[in-house]
């Protein structure tokens, strides 16, 4: 939860997984996705050695489009 309430780029993920119009997520099953996605995001960092970027987390919505960006 402080990560949704912290980081802009979860906020704005958070807003659009229990937002969307097409199979919106509840609250709680919301932050279980978001979860799993800082998961695959610190192995990538950890084991790949990727750097984080909010710009590429959120290429992989394909329609985020539908609300604001994270600023």
């Amino acid at each position: 939860m402080p990560l949704v309430a912290k980081n802009a780029a979860f906020k704005a993920l958070h807003e659009y997984y229990t937002k969307r119009k097409l199979n919106p997520l509840k609250k709680m099953q919301s932050l279980i996705a978001l979860c799993n996605k800082l998961i695959r995001i610190l192995f990538g960092i950890l084991k790949k050695g990727h750097e984080f970027s909010e710009e590429k987390m959120m290429q992989d919505i394909s329609r985020f489009e539908e609300l604001p960006q994270a600023a």
